[in-house]
């Protein structure tokens, strides 16, 4: 059923970007110096966005207004969790150790899997290519959302390389 699966990838969309809201909040928590500014503007467009896709993603498969309020209300907490987290241990890391290394790059391996699965797999494969709806469109109107789709990935390419 295309329905039960759309929520179930809505579902691991959710905790992809939970797992990954509270790592780069707790990477925002233990940031110091220049490095904080530039990283908090960036997070800002960067969390904006995800919202926006997992909003998006939500309201078209989930139906009862208490589970989109729940979905909305675990992505906005997350990253503020992980900052309080990142504040909590400051005093003792040291984002030089191979230790601290070795966690960050296995953390953001995991986040970033899972959220690189759940956007092409999941979500992309079912909404651009396998969607009645979407390939019933006029041609002009589906080669836009393609350009839109590149344009977005691009922009987010570009604020990951500043941050």
């Amino acid at each position: 059923n295309s329905k039960i699966r759309r929520k179930i990838a809505t579902l691991i969309f959710e905790a992809g970007v939970i797992f990954h809201s509270i790592i780069i909040g707790l990477d925002l928590g233990v940031t110091t110096g220049s490095e904080f500014k530039t990283l908090l503007a960036a997070l800002c467009f960067h969390q904006f966005f995800e919202g926006v896709a997992i909003g998006t993603s939500a309201l078209s498969s989930l139906e009862s207004k208490g589970k989109l309020l729940m979905v909305n209300f675990a992505f906005a907490i997350t990253t503020p969790v992980g900052q309080v987290i990142g504040i909590a241990i400051r005093s003792t890391y040291s984002d030089s150790s191979t230790t601290a290394l070795w966690v960050q790059g296995i953390l953001d391996c995991v986040a970033g899997g899972i959220l690189l699965y759940t956007g092409l797999v999941e979500l992309l494969t079912y909404n651009m290519t396998t969607n009645g709806q979407f390939l019933s469109r006029p041609a002009a109107q589906r080669f836009a959302l393609y350009i839109s789709l590149w344009l977005g990935a691009g922009l987010m390419a570009l604020i990951g390389k500043w941050a």
